[in-house]
């Protein structure tokens, strides 16, 4: 988008190309429509909020204009007014992701972070790392998974998860008669990605682990998180 503000009290002046734009008290839907700008009118653009922006018509009267409706102004060499802004269609066609996490493994306090690349709309792939805070043991984790998505158009939209990775568990208390030790781990998921607004997001996720121990018996374990991702 041109600068908004060129220098002191010199704005960017766009032409309204629509019958008419509507503009607000206030930058947001539910403040009121007190006035319209109307077609070939000029208005000045003076800041920006989120996707609002306030202008002022030749009149001096002022007003908020969403990005849909400022869409349908052009600049003064003719050309549409161009507006960055992200959609859900953006979260659709994202390249990367990155996110943090909260949630249970097995009664412990799970935390953890993850970062991700799309090789397309349907199949993707992670890296996470996690921390498991119990009463008697921390656990450690790091995990590799390739992610399936399905409906990548859906608002609300299922994936499925399949990877493998690494455990350490570190004892807390010498009471505990155990040793550091680390294993290698598998698991499957199912999860919910919900689009929230511009680049965020809010997702959930089951997990199944097995833990291939130096035991007799391999170790099974679940795990319950949600958490707030961003994409770009």
């Amino acid at each position: 988008m041109p600068a908004i503000c060129l220098a002191d009290e010199e704005y960017l002046r766009v032409q309204v190309t629509a019958p008419y734009i509507e503009m607000h008290t206030g930058p947001g839907d539910t403040y009121p429509i007190v006035q319209v700008a109307e077609r070939m009118e000029w208005v000045e653009i003076r800041k920006r909020r989120t996707d609002w922006f306030q202008v002022v018509t030749r009149r001096g009267r002022s007003g908020w204009v969403s990005l849909e409706q400022m869409r349908r102004t052009q600049t003064s060499d003719g050309e549409p007014l161009q507006l960055a802004s992200y959609s859900q269609d953006d979260f659709r066609d994202r390249d990367w992701e990155f996110g943090f996490y909260g949630g249970d493994m097995e009664g412990a306090t799970l935390l953890g972070l993850y970062g991700g690349y799309s090789f397309n709309e349907n199949l993707s792939t992670e890296l996470s790392f996690s921390q498991a805070l119990g009463d008697f043991s921390s656990e450690y984790m790091f995990d590799v998974n390739l992610l399936s998505q399905p409906f990548p158009e859906w608002t609300y939209s299922p994936f499925f998860t399949l990877g493998g990775g690494v455990i350490r568990t570190e004892p807390k208390s010498t009471l505990v008669q155990a040793e550091d030790r680390t294993d290698t781990t598998a698991h499957v998921g199912v999860g919910l990605r919900v689009y929230l607004t511009r680049r965020f997001f809010l997702r959930g996720e089951f997990r199944h682990y097995t833990a291939f121990t130096s035991r007799e018996d391999n170790e099974e374990f679940d795990q319950w998180k949600i958490g707030l991702g961003f994409f770009f």
